[in-house]
């Protein structure tokens, strides 16, 4: 999914300036992240409060953020990318349409995701996941218990998605 090598890596920090007063990365001693996870974990050390329990000087923990940033920005990058792609293999075969397609890289998540709307639509959903081999979930949806929540959840070359539509719960009736 990702395709963060080091020389990729090194290129981008070679091509951008490097904030002042922060060590120079090319001396930084730490490996650079090539993770959703770790790169968040190095950028959490812009908080004063994460950064006096690290155990690194002030320079040195700046310029591990502002590596991790750069970083981080070619991943979701990356992510994008990757989930544009699943999304057309999973458009090319579904036997039913979706109403709206989400494609979610938030830089707090873990990697991309896919969201398929069904509007008025939980059969559409069924035959989703019949077809692509994924079980159907159905659980309750808000505090009435008037309506479910009706998806299906899988992954394609390491994207994950999601297709899902609310249908009333005692009537089987779509929800509006």
């Amino acid at each position: 999914m990702q395709h963060l090598t080091h020389s990729r890596i090194a290129a981008a920090l070679a091509a951008a300036e490097q904030p002042e007063g922060e060590l120079p990365w090319r001396l930084l001693l730490t490996k650079p992240p090539t993770t959703y996870r770790e790169t968040r974990m190095r950028i959490a050390l812009e908080q004063p409060d994460v950064r006096k329990f690290s155990g690194v000087d002030e320079p040195t923990a700046l310029a591990e953020v502002s590596r991790a940033r750069i970083i981080h920005e070619m991943a979701r990058r990356d992510g994008y990318m990757a989930a544009l792609s699943a999304t057309e293999q999973l458009m090319s075969t579904t036997p039913a349409l979706p109403t709206d397609t989400c494609i979610d890289v938030a830089p707090w998540s873990d990697g991309p995701q896919i969201r398929w709307t069904f509007h008025q639509d939980p059969a559409a959903v069924a035959a989703f996941a019949a077809h692509f081999g994924i079980p159907v979930t159905e659980r309750p949806h808000g505090d009435e218990g008037t309506t479910t929540y009706v998806s299906a959840n899988g992954a394609i070359d390491g994207v994950r998605f999601e297709a899902y539509a609310l249908a009333h719960a005692n009537t089987g009736q779509v929800a509006a």
